[in-house]
């Protein structure tokens, strides 16, 4: 299960009230978070396909591919504004990967 919290929810739907994207829901991506390990996350609208798995919040449809459920399972999005700006934040219960000296998260062995 993953959810929303109550300003994400507001944040999302006004950004879908703003937005064409009759069909589409809001898709979760996990990926390595490169040299110093962890996850990063990319949040957007896109219409659910066969490797999906989906979850609802508040009311909204979550797509997630399901080969991240298990890194993103029990997490909160929420939606945080602070001195420093604002913006969606991923809180995930889940221990996330420990990246490994001279190899990134990417595949990119050289970009560290």
């Amino acid at each position: 299960m993953i959810s929303l919290t109550e300003s994400a929810a507001e944040k999302i739907n006004k950004a879908v009230s703003e937005q064409d994207i009759e069909g589409k829901h809001l898709r979760i991506g996990v990926f390595p978070g490169g040299c110093g390990g962890g996850y990063q996350y990319a949040l957007g609208f896109d219409s659910q396909g066969e490797g999906d798995s989906t979850f609802e919040s508040q009311g909204l449809k979550l797509i997630v591919n399901c080969d991240d459920v298990d890194k993103i399972k029990g997490a909160e999005i929420d939606y945080v504004v602070s001195e420093m700006g604002e913006g969606f934040r991923v809180n995930n219960p889940n221990p996330a990967p420990e990246g490994k000296k001279g190899e990134c998260g990417c595949g990119d062995g050289g970009c560290c």
